[in-house]
């Protein structure tokens, strides 16, 4: 009884449906040759999953690495039609549609990409994966948020992705911050400026002033001295040199953001100082640095 119980549960050869034999390293049946390894290009094939597999299913997401060049690469695993082997599958159909052309949106280890050319989404954006899940919440409209990672200055933020207006991919939306009418106006086109937890911004999008600058916060009174040409000196930190100074913040000639009105040497600072704090600031202050 135990013998036969142990044959039900024991993976069956594709071909002839007899018990597999396992001798640690593969799988394989003695009367028509199938085999199958336990470890395939560096990742271990659970029997759960191999049963699915050999029962004519296509498995899930691997990341396998080249015996030759030691490069990982993305797969899934699927029985051959002649059911001789198990092979690996470098796309397949997603189930999704594209949403340019209708035509069918194939997955692979790279991304999601229409069989007919229109629609293209790669399987990392911003050091996060995307999963089918996820791209098909994206085309429906329904995506979460979700947390990336900026490649130029490597600092973190939260967006949705949807779909872009050319309908062949994806593009980021982020949530609309809540703001509040400062009473102030742009010096540039005299419309509202509007405050938000990150800085100061032109409802017209002609002037912009980020709160954290250069290690001070700016509050909306000193933005309205500096707006009126009254600003007081500021305590300041360097970006490269992390070394404290004093300084005002002016509007620029451009009066779509602020610059640094630095002090002179009578304070105690050197000309390299000097010379770093103007590396630091220069134009566009507000830098959220």
């Amino acid at each position: 009884m135990a013998e036969e119980k142990q044959e039900e549960q024991g993976l069956k050869c594709p071909i002839c449906g007899k018990k597999l034999e396992d001798n640690f390293f593969e799988y394989h049946c003695d009367d028509c040759g199938f085999k199958v390894q336990h470890v395939i290009s560096g990742t271990k094939i659970e029997d759960d999953e191999l049963k699915k597999i050999l029962a004519g299913e296509t498995g899930p997401v691997h990341e396998f690495t080249s015996p030759k060049t030691g490069n990982t690469f993305k797969a899934m695993l699927k029985l051959s039609a002649n059911k001789l082997e198990v092979k690996m599958v470098f796309d397949w159909d997603s189930g999704l549609k594209c949403p340019k052309c209708g035509k069918k949106i194939m997955e692979s280890g790279k991304g999601f990409f229409c069989e007919g050319g229109d629609f293209k989404c790669w399987r990392e954006i911003s050091g996060t994966e995307i999963s089918r899940e996820e791209l098909k919440k994206a085309l429906e409209g329904q995506g979460d948020e979700l947390g990336f990672r900026s490649h130029k200055t490597g600092k973190t933020f939260l967006a949705r992705l949807v779909l872009n207006e050319a309908k062949d991919g994806l593009e980021f939306k982020f949530a609309e911050r809540k703001s509040e009418d400062t009473g102030l106006k742009c010096p540039h086109c005299g419309k509202k400026i509007l405050e938000t937890d990150k800085g100061f911004f032109c409802e017209g999008k002609d002037f912009k002033c980020w709160k954290n600058t250069r290690g001070h916060e700016i509050s909306r009174e000193e933005l309205q001295k500096i707006l009126e040409g009254q600003g007081d000196e500021l305590d300041f930190v360097g970006k490269s040199s992390g070394k404290p100074y004093k300084g005002r913040l002016v509007l620029n000639d451009a009066k779509d953001g602020l610059d640094f009105e630095f002090a002179d040497k009578k304070d105690g600072l050197s000309g390299s100082e000097l010379t770093d704090i103007a590396r630091d600031g220069g134009s566009g202050a507000g830098e959220g640095q």
